[in-house]
């Protein structure tokens, strides 16, 4: 800790300059620029106003944190929070303003300015910030760790990033990046895996993302929780930016400027370091990872822009030395493992503003995703393994409509190609319960298939106060020769300025991934498991940087798939439900502080056929509380502080063992019936900024699990020679202090 001390003393030292704030504003709805806007910092003398372009620039603005408002008359003012501005660097921020169309007494009122929208999603929608995504204690700047805060989501502790929305497996997930859609958006995850460490999207790249848990438009399919839309900035026009950042997700370089006179480029590469670690703590894993994340934008001609995204990670994991049990030697535990994931993408975007009361997106994406694997011991180290290709090329359209003031239609279409390859096999095992599994081996080449659909999208204010979203969505799976129809409603009536009631529901249906159709033969006659959403909530604006929401929410689960693990078979014979009520107290940046309270109570029930009675579901988690504050000390110094606590995961316990073949098997209760204790921890976060001449620097330290608690994951039950069982304990991260560093020129 004094070092760390000592490197703030040193740097403190450092004088302050001047940077640029830039971007552009933009009609919310049908995405037009505007033109002769204000844009500027309260209480200073800065500011500048748009062109026709929605383009303006803010120039020499000193270093610091500030709130930048963007105002016109016809269009509700919005403040974006803690704008950094860094020396001899440009800022890039975007306003989508709302138009104003709610009147009381004859007169516009201006709603808050502090909190985004989507007209299209009346419930269960969160946006977050790239200050938001990059000050958030316990986090280290990965986005999905801040995603686990927010309510409706549980916690499986802080090794997991994966999201686990509403009683949902985490592969219910859509994850989109700039309209592309991306299969595997975690590190050593894989699908049907709960289990994801960092995320491979570099927090710098984001201009801002979207959470919808639950109820949300006809736009979105093939998904039955929650959609996660992330959205790159682009790169500045006046100038370059680098950065070069170093915290627990590793090292990664930074880079964004003008191309052209018409075109920017943004980019990132990341190398992590999980395996250096390991190799100095002569650990037998060694865990290496890279990612890269770029965008190109071009702006051809007037109202037209053409965006190229792109995106590679690789996945490697060594294990040598790895104790196997005496008693089972191949269960459970190999001596050697190998493991390599890739995944890649590239998609060009196509933004065509046809009218100044419309606009058409057309998207064109490739994606592939690769998993090989091999495990084993001395004698033969690839006794299990697989050998696993997705390719997936996409083109969908979208077309929105402002028909009248009060009206506004979306429409879109698209088409999926899929080409998928499995190859997966095991040698003969037995369980810890004693079923012998048989050695098999799976070859599946499934011919070339396609996804085909589209929907309608409808927006419609009525009396000022009332808003009725309306849509119908239609998805054809060819693999499975099955189309189905998705109908969804949402609506808002606005009581006054101040408080809104809100209610949607609809259909959600998730088609069978190839990945399950591939385990088994059988598995082919799988077809789409859906749910249906109910959510009823309220919105009321405390202040205008205070905001609380409250919600009930309702699912109800069928045609769920069900694995058996003895016998590699997956049926759709599960239902089930989850329900809950979701309070959010959040209170944007003013006056030096933010901070937000999430809580969650929820029940999730599943059962794997009707005839059996409704169990609790693995990822039902009844209490979940997160509590975030931040305070700026002085234009350079912040603190942060995050409280989490959580009922402990539900898991089958083990009530005795017996002796089959003169060996011990462990004996398993009534499945799910157990729960692990309560999670709770306390992180802390402390943020020092220094500015020079024509470069800034950036320190933090994040510690995670301050008071060290014992929070428990995992069980292990293994039976030893005279039948007594052995318990091995999983925990979390202790007490961890990370120490992160950013340099930007």
């Amino acid at each position: 800790m004094k070092y760390f001390l000592f490197i703030f003393l040193i740097f403190d030292l450092a004088r302050a300059q001047v940077g640029t704030i830039e971007g552009y504003v933009f009609d919310s709805e049908i995405r037009s620029p505007l033109s002769a806007v204000n844009v500027f910092i309260p209480n200073t003398s800065f500011g500048a106003a748009t062109d026709e372009s929605g383009y303006f620039i803010i120039k020499n603005v000193t270093t610091g944190s500030y709130n930048v408002v963007a105002s016109i008359i016809g269009y509700q003012k919005f403040t974006k929070t803690e704008i950094n501005v860094n020396s001899g660097r440009s800022t890039r921020i975007q306003f989508d303003l709302a138009p104003t169309v709610i009147k009381l007494d004859n007169e516009i009122t201006v709603t808050s300015g502090y909190f985004d929208r989507d007209a299209t999603q009346p419930v269960s929608s969160k946006q977050l910030s790239l200050r938001e995504i990059r000050m958030s204690p316990g986090s280290a700047e990965d986005i999905f760790r801040i995603i686990q805060t927010m309510p409706g989501v549980a916690t499986a502790g802080s090794r997991n990033a994966s999201l686990i929305v509403r009683g949902g497996m985490p592969d219910e997930n859509k994850t989109l990046l700039d309209n592309i859609e991306i299969y595997n958006p975690l590190h050593f995850s894989r699908q049907g895996e709960s289990m994801g460490i960092i995320s491979i999207i570099d927090p710098a790249l984001l201009k801002n993302v979207e959470f919808l848990t639950g109820g949300f438009p006809a736009r979105y399919g093939d998904k039955m929780s929650s959609v996660f839309e992330m959205t790159l900035k682009e790169g500045s026009r006046s100038g370059f930016n680098k950065d070069i950042n170093l915290n627990l997700s590793g090292l990664s370089a930074y880079l964004d400027g003008p191309v052209t006179e018409k075109s920017s480029l943004v980019l990132s590469a990341r190398r992590g370091y999980f395996d250096l670690l390991t190799s100095m703590m002569n650990k037998p894993v060694l865990p290496r990872y890279w990612d890269a994340v770029g965008k190109m934008t071009y702006y051809p001609i007037k109202n037209h822009k053409i965006s190229i995204v792109g995106f590679y990670y690789q996945d490697d994991v060594e294990k040598t030395g790895v104790f196997t049990d005496a008693q089972h030697e191949m269960s459970w535990k190999f001596k050697h493992v190998k493991r390599n994931d890739q995944g890649s993408a590239l998609g060009l975007n196509w933004q065509y503003l046809f009218s100044n009361k419309g606009y058409l997106l057309t998207t064109f994406s490739w994606t592939r995703n690769s998993w090989t694997s091999t495990a084993g011991n001395d004698l033969d180290p690839a006794l299990k393994g697989e050998d696993i290709t997705e390719d997936k090329s996409e083109i969908k359209s979208k077309l929105t409509y402002q028909v009248t003031k009060n009206m506004t239609l979306e429409s879109g279409v698209y088409l999926k190609y899929l080409n998928s390859n499995y190859y997966t096999w095991m040698t003969a095992d037995t369980t810890r319960t004693g079923y012998i599994l048989p050695r098999f081996t799976v070859n599946y080449y499934p011919p070339k298939t396609f996804k085909s659909g589209g929907y309608l999208l409808s927006t419609l204010r009525m009396l000022s106060r009332l808003s009725l979203n309306t849509g119908i969505r239609y998805d054809y799976y060819d693999l499975c020769s099955e189309g189905k129809w998705s109908p969804r409603m949402g609506l808002s009536y606005q009581l006054d300025h101040q408080t809104t009631f809100n209610i949607a529901a609809g259909y959600f249906y998730q088609t069978p991934a190839p990945y399950q159709m591939a385990q088994h033969p059988d598995n082919s006659g799988l077809r789409s498991s859906y749910s249906l959403h109910y959510i009823a909530g309220v919105e009321h604006l405390i202040l205008e940087d205070t905001k609380l929401s409250v919600e009930v929410f309702f699912k109800d689960i069928n045609n769920a798939f069900v694995f058996s693990d003895t016998t590699n078979r997956i049926h759709n014979h599960g239902s089930g439900y989850a329900k809950g009520l979701e309070i959010y107290l959040q209170k944007k940046l003013s006056h030096r502080i933010s901070s937000s309270l999430a809580y969650t109570y929820s029940l999730a029930r599943r059962r794997e056929n009707d005839s059996l009675p409704l169990t609790s579901f693995e990822f039902d988690q009844p209490h979940n509380l997160t509590a975030l504050a931040s305070y700026k000390l002085t234009r350079n110094w912040q603190i942060g502080i995050k409280f989490l606590y959580a009922t402990g995961l539900p898991y089958t316990p083990v009530v005795g063992t017996r002796n089959q073949g003169d060996k011990w098997y462990i004996v398993e209760g009534e499945k799910y019936s157990a729960r692990y204790p309560d999670f709770h921890k306390l992180d802390i976060r402390i943020d020092r900024n220094f500015h020079f001449t024509n470069w800034s620097f950036k320190i933090y330290l994040d510690v995670w699990n301050v008071y060290n608690r014992d929070n428990i994951l995992l069980y292990t039950f293994d039976p030893q020679e005279n039948g007594v069982i052995k318990t091995t304990t999983a925990t979390d991260f202790p007490l961890l202090p990370i120490l992160g560093m950013s340099a930007q020129f």
